[in-house]
């Protein structure tokens, strides 16, 4: 082989410049050019989070104070932070995403939620379920609820998310894309695509009034141009008086240009004021919100401001009634121990339905026995509720007069409950039409046998024990749900006494239906009440026998003819409905006939045994029967408390789980495909496609600690570039390669021991990061062309310029 071709060939080393020399030649260069980019890149970060703090200041409408701003800060930090340690380490962009993620979890609590119960650092189950429910809901719920918005937890998350998305973005473009494209001008434009996002959303949460809109518009559009014109330096001028001179011409344009914006800023701002300050466009008045029956009080807890105060007012006329028929106003499902309501929207329970928008022909409930139907026209008079009075199971609701045509868009109906409303609800003169089918009245004897439909409603409170203990009595001897209820209804109905408690009454009856006005009504010698306080008390029976009953509220007009009835306040009414097997909701009335209440007895105690002999726990003597089947799932699934770990662990623990599993998860996945790569090069092939597999592990491995391999050289010029130990492995490849005679399986093993050696000397010789750096990395170089006695191999994942010596050309 002659000289020459030991040179191309890697074999004459004096032929080869030092690397060491080399290196020393660069260094200042590489130097001041990862000094100017440093420097750049806090420039950078420092106008992203100028521009992105000027522009969350929108917020603040939405919000009502300024703490959103330690939210924003948060978010510049998990976003701008990952991106610079990202660049700074050499990460790839889906890893740099990842430790953003993980931060994102990890200080979301610290400065957007900070009234977690581990000191307000600590993440939770609650808050990190907040961080991840913010950049799906948060949106939909800002514009959708009044503001301040204060609640739900996830929507304090909001200004946090949107800082920390769009800075990380923006600070991806300036360091990955950017360096790439030194004199392309569309990089740091895109860029700042990030903080007009967050003035986009800003405008688009928040409310009629503005935080100095126009100027911070002005102030966010000079820093920005200024930002963009300083940016991209001197280029190539290298001439001191050229570079004097364009650094002039560059500020006078930079003075020039502020002027100009705070010109237009102020005239903007006063013409703004006085022409388009009352036509701002706010998303949230465009959008309808969602119907939150919770926000609205109860309509049994105003029964006694129909029956005691208006009984006189004529609340709406009603054609089209029958004798008998009932107008049903609202359907309460829940209780809570303090008043029975709708039951909550967020949990989903598809046996009491939503209150969802609708059209005329409105959802249809197939759980009815009907064989009448009637047509009902209501006008609106001294009514001015959300509930739509309605009669039976309504089939078709047309909003005809008054201001209703025009809010069609405000109906809601639920199907389940077989009612609807009207969010911005009825005024005087509104008029509608109602087709809707009758449930029949089940005949005698016809449900004795019949079996009550299971739904699944909210649980409620423990009723109180004078409550259990009077059902006890009520119930004694009856097995049929159906004999159960009508013996509540009969026995309520021979008790108790009528009263609402007015000056005409002979005694006073207290209004309200919560646990203490139900403990009151049994514990004394005499039931004194109204529809409120029994039809409440037998729904609470009716649930502890683990039978889904509701309270239905309406009104029983006296119906004289065909025409046209008045429907008065005294009319109001309350009574309770149970489902039944194949025949649909049947009603119950336990509220007596209006008789007199005895005097000077409603204030006794009851007569009763136990006041002379002590009457054990009421949760021993309770039957069996009376146990729902929540009690005894309670019971079963109660844990010990021996065997019970503290919460606090829990948390801590679910808390750590998610970054640790951001951190871990992909360390595993690239460690299994270097293991595979690993694997096919030392163990597939020929000796000799193996021995230079092992010159490719060992550098690519070289290359993901960080050391820059240089392209298209020989194995031998790449040895003495990259690091002095790859020497003996460079030789040794080339002989296994181009050598007479193929490896022993001694010599490959030598050879591959030897390039983990080299590899281990090497992570030594470097810092932690970039050992760090070198298991997120993962370098695969091109495949691997051998020639060898004539024949053409192909390696894949190998690495190296294997080419022919001389003598084999």
């Amino acid at each position: 082989m002659t000289a020459a071709t030991k040179g191309q060939t890697g074999g004459g080393p004096r032929e080869m410049s030092s690397p060491r020399r080399d290196r020393a030649t660069r260094a200042p260069q590489e130097t001041a050019t990862t000094s100017l980019m440093g420097a750049r890149s806090i420039v950078d970060a420092g106008v992203i989070a100028a521009l992105t703090t000027l522009a969350s200041l929108g917020f603040a409408p939405a919000y009502g104070s300024g703490w959103f701003l330690l939210a924003v800060a948060g978010g510049l930090l998990v976003g701008i932070g990952p991106a610079l340690i990202g660049a700074r380490l050499g990460l790839t962009r889906v890893n740099t995403i990842l430790v953003a993620i993980a931060s994102y979890f990890l200080f979301g609590t610290a400065f957007a939620l900070p009234q977690s119960d581990l000191g307000g650092v600590l993440p939770t189950l609650a808050t990190l379920a907040d961080l991840a429910r913010a950049p799906v809901f948060a949106w939909r719920d800002a514009v959708t609820l009044s503001t301040p918005l204060l609640e739900p937890g996830h929507l304090a998350a909001l200004p946090y998310f949107v800082a920390a998305a769009c800075s990380l973005v923006s600070m991806m473009l300036l360091l990955w894309v950017a360096p790439a494209r030194p004199h392309a001008v569309w990089p740091p434009t895109v860029a700042l695509l990030g903080p007009l996002a967050v003035l986009a959303s800003a405008i688009f949460i928040g409310t009629d009034d503005s935080v100095a809109g126009v100027l911070r518009g002005g102030i966010f559009a000079v820093v920005a141009l200024v930002w963009l014109s300083w940016r991209r330096g001197f280029g190539n001028v290298a001439s001191k008086d050229a570079r004097r001179a364009l650094f002039r011409a560059r500020a006078l344009g930079t003075g020039v240009l502020v002027l100009v914006a705070a010109l237009l800023t102020t005239a903007g701002g006063l013409v703004a004021s006085a022409t388009v300050a009352d036509q701002r466009v706010v998303a949230r008045e465009q959008i309808t919100p969602p119907f939150d029956p919770l926000s609205h009080t109860s309509p049994l807890a105003g029964f006694r401001e129909y029956s005691k105060l208006r009984p006189d007012a004529v609340l709406f006329d009603a054609t089209g009634l029958q004798g008998g028929d009932r107008i049903r106003l609202a359907t309460l499902e829940s209780y809570s121990g303090k008043s029975w309501q709708i039951a909550d929207p967020q949990q989903s329970l598809e046996a009491a339905g939503s209150y969802t928008l609708s059209g005329r022909v409105v959802p249809s409930n197939p759980f009815v026995t009907a064989s009448s139907q009637r047509h009902l026209d209501v006008t609106i008079r001294d009514y001015s509720d959300i509930w739509l009075p309605s009669v039976g199971v309504p089939t078709d609701v047309n909003l005809t007069g008054g201001s209703l045509p025009e809010r069609r868009g405000d109906f809601r109906f639920n199907a389940r409950a077989s009612g609807g409303l009207l969010t911005s609800g009825l005024q005087e003169g509104d008029t509608y039409e109602i087709a809707a089918l009758v449930q029949d009245l089940p005949i005698e004897g016809q449900l004795d046998n019949a079996d009550v439909v299971d739904l699944a409603y909210p649980d409620m409170p423990a009723a109180p024990a004078a409550l259990v203990e009077r059902l006890q009595s009520y119930v004694a001897g009856e097995t049929s749900p159906y004999l159960q209820l009508k013996a509540i209804e009969n026995a309520l109905m021979a008790e108790g006494y009528f009263s609402h408690g007015t000056a005409s009454d002979t005694v006073p009856s207290r209004a309200g239906h919560g646990l203490d006005r139900m403990q009151e009504l049994f514990e004394l010698r005499y039931l004194v009440g109204d529809e409120e306080q029994y039809a409440s008390a037998m729904a609470i029976m009716a649930r502890q026998l683990g039978f889904p009953a509701r309270v239905v509220m309406g009104y029983a007009p006296e119906v004289t003819s065909e025409g046209t009835t008045e429907v008065r306040g005294s009319d109001v009414t309350a009574w309770v409905e149970v489902p039944f097997e194949r025949f649909g909701w049947v009603a119950f009335d336990p509220t007596p006939e209006r008789t007199d209440v005895p005097v000077n007895t409603t204030t006794d105690p009851q007569s009763k045994p136990k006041a002379q002999v002590r009457q054990p726990p009421q949760t021993q003597e309770k039957p069996d029967e009376l146990l729902t089947s929540a009690d005894e799932r309670r019971q079963e699934e109660e844990p010990d408390d021996e065997e019970t770990l503290p919460g606090w662990i829990l948390t801590l623990g679910a808390s750590l789980a998610v970054p640790l599993a951001l951190f871990f998860v992909p360390l595993l996945v690239i460690a299994l495909l270097k293991r595979r790569r690993r694997r096919r090069r030392q163990h597939e092939g020929t000796p000799d496609l193996r021995a230079a597999g092992a010159w490719s592990d060992s550098i690519d491995r070289y290359a993901e600690l960080g050391y820059a391999v240089p392209p298209r050289r020989t194995r031998a010029q790449t040895a003495a570039a990259v690091h002095p130990s790859l020497a003996s492995i460079a030789d040794r490849s080339d002989l296994a390669v181009f050598g007479d005679e193929l490896p022993t399986e001694e010599q490959l093993a030598l050879l591959w021991a030897d390039a983990d050696a080299s590899v281990a000397e090497a992570r030594r010789s470097v810092g932690f990061w970039r050992r760090l750096r070198g298991r997120f990395a993962f370098r695969r170089r091109q495949r691997a062309v051998s020639w060898r006695r004539g024949t053409f191999g192909v390696h894949r994942g190998t690495a190296g310029n294997d080419r022919p010596g001389g003598e084999h050309v």
